[in-house]
């Protein structure tokens, strides 16, 4: 009997766990327009914690070449003279 409850119980836990593993990685996006009043500044470290904070991206990359996607990475684009001129999320 009590090997039964065990066994349920721990079985209840892995799905638990399983579901708020899967919520907790949906959670992880970037909002790039929440950050988009930076748009005009000159880039330097505390701008850009400032919008990756704003966005609430887990990363963040200036003037990307990549391709792929990653819907926690910020991308902020700038000009010769580090102003930034766009952002967006990938």
């Amino acid at each position: 009997m009590n090997r039964l409850f065990t066994t349920g119980l721990l079985v209840g836990l892995t799905i638990a766990m399983t579901q708020m593993q899967a919520h907790a990685a949906e959670s992880k996006q970037c909002y790039a327009h929440r950050a988009s009043y930076l748009i005009g500044e000159y880039l330097t470290r505390t701008v850009l914690e400032q919008a990756r904070a704003q966005a609430r991206a887990a990363k963040v990359i200036v003037n990307p070449v990549t391709q792929e996607f990653e819907p926690d990475r910020l991308k902020i684009i700038t000009d010769l003279d580090l102003k930034i001129t766009g952002m967006s999320c990938g």
